[in-house]
């Protein structure tokens, strides 16, 4: 009977590799069994048409012979540092007996080296593998004698090949011919398709015009008129892999031309950043303009505030940006409109529709935000605390926004519980007041005298703490929203975290828990 013994990570062993076209002098003393690569880290990896060398260093064998299967080949050796055509220097293939050879690689995908070794005595491999662990292989006995039968596989990698396709309102569109030219409506998109099959790819680059991405499969939404090329830029950069790269110009021309759809804002989009800045987003950009502030009306609370600056945003032409005289606060209620007496237009000469009042999302000023969708399952019973009446975890019973919210049950009346989050730390500055807001959902039944939100430091370092009454007397079966009072912390750090405390029994639920800085009008 014979061993076969599979190897797909590299068998590191205590000799230090030599430059491929150096000859291996043996020292005067090693294990029994022993073997060496020329590529000393992570797997055993090779580019198409490349090579690796392997070297038995095995002693006291009886028999010994390599093999190599299909589409592999043995390299007359020594092979310079430069060499990498090897057409006439081959040797041949199947098996031999020498102690060191040369391989190289023609066929694509994992690709077997056997090393078979016969001893008089029982011998053992000790090495480690490429994860740092410890192997041992013993040789297993065949009749008289005992054998090490060792496959090594190589991963060879083959040439990336680019292939895509090109889609266009659902339809896919020949982009191999330079005479047909790809039309698109300005404020349009096309999308882009890796179709690619040979060469593990892992890293994209596509563009038209000005307008990229780097995901495999993209969306390329194109706003300025004229005709541009477009290229699709694809590699293999993985860690202890063979890199390669291939750049794809794609023939067929992109030529991007006048909407045909009316030029409107995007009331889903308009939004206050941090710097109080107001940005109206539009389905096309904007040609540039000057003195247009005054046929657009921002109001605040029902009042009309006066306008400092109406821009094009720097970065994407298709966002006004507006800036206000007097600050405003989240708090605030604020609509923006155009009367469409201006003299904006668009770079495809679309005139903007007049509108009238659309709503603002006010920046939140959000420190920390738990919405339990994806996240937040870092919350454990607190230490320390009545452990077994604290029963902590995500559930989809009950949300208030998506599918899932945090749920905790307590189960003996009059007993403190508390849960906190050690791990999904946050940053306060000092001098900057924040508060909490959550939604809680109490069920039918729950006796909660207080629910105690904490602002804690380094895990278990009490800072302030908020506590709520207005638990008590909270509806049952509905969301509601509470928030605490004011904190202003004294130390600027990273390593606040959330924890929460409470007295009594029950189930409740809790969502959209954030911590805020405090952003009211005063």
């Amino acid at each position: 009977m014979k061993n076969n013994i599979i190897i797909m990570l590299l068998m590191a062993t205590a000799f230090i590799g030599c430059q491929k076209d150096e000859v291996y002098d043996a020292p005067n003393s090693f294990s029994d069994v022993g073997w060496y690569f020329s590529k000393t880290e992570g797997s055993l990896a090779v580019s198409i048409d490349g090579y690796l060398t392997f070297s038995d260093l095995s002693q006291g064998v009886v028999s010994h012979e390599w093999s190599i299967g299909e589409g592999s080949y043995y390299l007359k050796m020594p092979i310079g540092k430069n060499d990498s055509i090897f057409d006439g220097k081959t040797i041949g293939s199947g098996t031999t007996p020498a102690k060191t050879i040369s391989v190289w690689f023609r066929k694509s995908g994992l690709q077997p080296v056997r090393l078979y070794n016969v001893f008089n005595e029982k011998v053992t491999y000790r090495g480690v593998n490429a994860a740092k662990e410890r192997i041992f292989i013993e040789a297993k006995e065949v009749g008289d004698k005992w054998v090490i039968d060792t496959t090594f596989m190589v991963d060879v990698y083959d040439t990336i090949v680019p292939k895509i396709k090109i889609k266009q309102n659902g339809i896919v569109r020949d982009h191999t011919n330079p005479k047909d030219t790809i039309y698109v409506e300005a404020g349009d998109f096309v999308e882009l398709f890796d179709e690619s099959t040979i060469g593990r790819a892992d890293t994209w680059e596509w563009k038209i015009g000005t307008e990229k991405s780097n995901t495999k499969d993209a969306k390329l939404t194109l706003k300025k008129l004229g005709v541009f090329n477009g290229t699709f830029a694809i590699s293999r950069r993985g860690q202890n892999i063979p890199g390669d790269y291939e750049f794809y110009r794609i023939p067929a021309p992109f030529k991007v031309i006048p909407s045909s759809k009316p030029f409107v804002a995007i009331p889903a989009n308009i939004k206050e950043l941090k710097d109080q800045t107001i940005q109206v987003p539009f389905n096309g950009e904007f040609a540039p303009f000057t003195n247009q502030k005054s046929f657009f009306t921002v109001n605040v609370n029902g009042a009309p505030f006066t306008i400092a600056s109406l821009e094009i945003n720097p970065i994407d032409a298709t966002i006004l940006d507006i800036k206000l005289v007097d600050q405003i606060y989240r708090s605030d209620n604020i609509t923006v409109s155009y009367n469409g007496n201006g003299t904006l237009r668009s770079t495809d000469t679309r005139v903007p529709v007049a509108f009238t009042n659309l709503p603002v999302a006010m920046f939140q000023h959000e420190v920390i935000k738990f919405t339990f969708e994806s996240g937040g399952e870092n919350f454990v019973p607190k230490a320390g605390e009545n452990l077994a009446t604290t029963i902590i975890g995500i559930s989809s019973e009950q949300a208030a926004n998506g599918t899932k919210s945090l749920k905790m049950a307590s189960g003996a009346s009059g007993n403190w519980s508390a849960f906190i989050n050690y791990i999904d730390t946050y940053h306060l500055d000092k001098g900057v007041p924040v508060q909490y807001e959550y939604k809680v959902y109490k069920v039918t039944g729950a006796n909660l005298n207080f629910l105690a939100p904490w602002i804690n430091k380094g895990g278990n370092t009490n800072v302030t703490q908020f506590w709520h009454a207005d638990i008590k007397t909270a509806p049952f079966n509905t969301w509601t929203t509470i928030r605490t009072g004011k904190f202003t912390p004294g130390e600027t750090a990273n390593d606040y975290n959330v924890y929460f405390r409470h007295n009594g029994s029950g189930t409740i639920y809790l969502d959209d828990l954030r911590i805020i800085e405090v952003d009211d009008r005063p």
